[in-house]
């Protein structure tokens, strides 16, 4: 099993310029033509990183970082696949019928997380008593300290959220630091580096962005930064197969009164901080790690496609087995068995690549933010937690049942979409006959432009936006699969027979005659939403009978 990562911080010593040219992913490109197809690709990267790290002096700081953890970051910054996208359906009247749309509009600035450049942020040394500190460990971290038996935390000011902490900062501008900062997989997720001695500590923190980033405000809320601890301790006592998430063991949102008087609404809901220990699988070498949307889009087709070649599959063989295979396992293991889902979209999810023996790819998945975790607790649960964190989860749980829905939905959108995309428009013709196929008889009845631009040779990662009735094409041939495994999970685990037991007429058969064949275009246009609803048809009952069982159990337990 894999458990949550660990909330020891880590602190890695300088290095001077001749130890870092001797580090691996530094070795002349003769040395690396041993190494495997995936080796090479990412010592390059590490190589890239160690090169414009000579370029400023604020990398000095970060140069300690090891390999592993450049890769990384070199994935987060030049792997983006973060834009704004669509795709709708109109009617004759030229209305929404269906479809979807993600925002994403940001100003590309010196702060944004496809920046390759470190930036300077204003860090305040203020007593935890000036607001409200969520925590689960006692002791050592790095942005807490005690001074004259005083317990104070560092409040890290974003430099476009200035504003809205001014007050903040006029009052304790006399403990003022300046913290060296990059920018990971968004403007808000940072990695920081604070001296401790004659060492460097680094940690990850999600702090307060007062900008609106695809129509959102982007501000933690209190109940996010307290739901994020709470949840980081419910995780720990989950079984996750596949999945390691990352702690978020503090946070802090402070008082009302350190916050631009103008900002009503926010001092209601507070703005706060985040505090993420580096974890151990980011610092030690054997693998790389590298965010879910590293394999989406045209810039990252060299990569996706290397993964496939090392693999010794098909397209479709590897796609199914390294990643919807289990992500249904674990999905339904989650949402039906142990009531709590993860926020699953190529920005929250990493993947951890380890090369075996034989230099064959083996993925597992790490998750991070727990903001984005809803768990449907129950009274025991509840007592589990510390004290201070109990009300602030319950208030999950009355939308679990239709957030799951839109979670599972969002796999398909945000994730299967671009896998479709990115084959159709540049997987050769003659390496996997069963996508060509597929792909054959979609240009064959002109549904080509859900994936691609009429009239271009897929050079570009466009896709038609707009559709009738009669082109709109909502699931393509990842979609399909990943559906077929979801069933196959379901009732490998006995839910649909525990469903009928509930509704003899329920047939989950309807689902898959609705979606259609992989090889087919049968059905182009799914009228509903088809995970959503697979979600909502089957997760009421399916709790309904776990719950009578549970109390079934305990009377029979509890009788002399």
């Amino acid at each position: 099993m894999i458990a949550a990562a660990t909330g020891i911080p880590h602190v890695y010593p300088a290095l001077t310029e001749v130890e870092i040219r001797s580090l691996p992913g530094n070795n002349q490109s003769s040395e690396r033509k041993s190494l495997s197809l995936i080796d090479q690709f990412f010592q390059a990267d590490i190589q890239s990183c160690r090169e414009k790290m000579d370029s400023s002096p604020l990398w000095d700081t970060f140069k300690a970082l090891p390999d592993t953890f450049l890769a990384y970051i070199h994935a987060e910054k030049n792997r983006l696949a973060m834009s704004e996208e669509s795709r709708y359906v109109v009617n004759e009247n030229q209305q929404i019928v269906a479809g979807f749309h993600h925002g994403y509009e940001a100003s590309d600035d010196q702060y944004h997380p496809g920046t390759f450049h470190p930036f300077m942020m204003k860090g305040y040394w203020i007593p935890c008593s000036e607001g409200k500190l969520f925590r689960l460990h006692k002791g050592h971290c790095s942005i807490t300290r005690t001074v004259e038996g005083q317990d104070q935390i560092l409040y890290l000011v974003h430099p476009k959220s200035t504003t809205l902490f001014a007050p903040l900062m006029l009052k304790y501008q006399h403990t003022q630091v300046n913290v060296p900062t990059l920018a990971l997989s968004s403007f808000r997720t940072l990695l920081i580096a604070l001296p401790a001695g004659s060492t460097t500590e680094f940690a990850m923190v999600k702090v307060s962005l007062n900008e609106k980033i695809g129509g959102v405000r982007r501000l933690l809320y209190q109940k996010e930064c307290a739901a994020s601890v709470a949840n980081s301790a419910v995780l720990k006592h989950k079984q996750t197969e596949k999945f390691t998430c990352l702690e978020e063991n503090l946070s802090f949102v402070p008082d009302t009164r350190l916050i631009d008087q103008k900002e009503e609404a926010v001092r209601l809901s507070g703005a706060g901080m985040i505090h993420r220990p580096v974890p151990e699988l980011f610092t030690t070498q054997g693998h790389y790690i590298i965010p879910l949307y590293a394999l989406f889009g045209i810039n990252n087709w060299p990569l996706l496609n290397a993964l496939v070649e090392q693999s010794q599959k098909t397209p479709t063989q590897f796609i199914t087995d390294a990643l919807l295979k289990p992500i249904a396992e674990e999905m339904v293991d989650h949402i039906y068995k142990q009531r709590f889902y993860l926020e699953f979209h190529g920005q929250n999810v990493l993947l951890k690549l380890t090369m075996n023996k034989n230099d064959l790819p083996a993925i597992d998945f790490i998750y991070r933010d727990m903001g984005g975790v809803n768990c449907r607790l129950s009274d025991v649960q509840l007592k589990q937690l510390p004290e201070h964190l109990r009300d602030h989860a319950q208030y999950w749980e009355p939308n679990f049942i239709s957030d799951a829905a839109v979670i599972m939905e969002g796999i398909a959108k945000k994730v299967l979409f671009n896998l479709t995309k990115v084959f159709f428009k540049l997987e050769p013709s003659d390496r996997d006959p069963k996508f060509c196929h597929w792909r054959a008889e979609m240009v064959a009845h002109g549904y080509q432009d859900n994936w691609t631009m009429p009239g271009t040779d897929g050079s570009k990662d466009e896709h038609r936006t707009l559709h009738t009735r009669d082109t709109f094409y909502r699931y393509g041939y990842y979609e399909k699969i990943f559906a077929q495994e979801l069933l196959e999970v379901m009732s490998r685990n006995g839910i649909f027979l525990n469903i009928k037991r509930k509704c003899p007429d329920y047939d989950y058969s309807f689902f898959m005659d609705k979606i259609g064949n992989i090889d087919s275009c049968d059905t182009p246009c799914v009228e509903f939403e088809w995970f959503s609803e697979l979600v909502k048809m089957t997760l009421p009952h399916y709790f309904q009978h776990q719950d009578a069982y549970s109390r079934r159990k305990n009377m029979s337990m509890v009788r002399p």
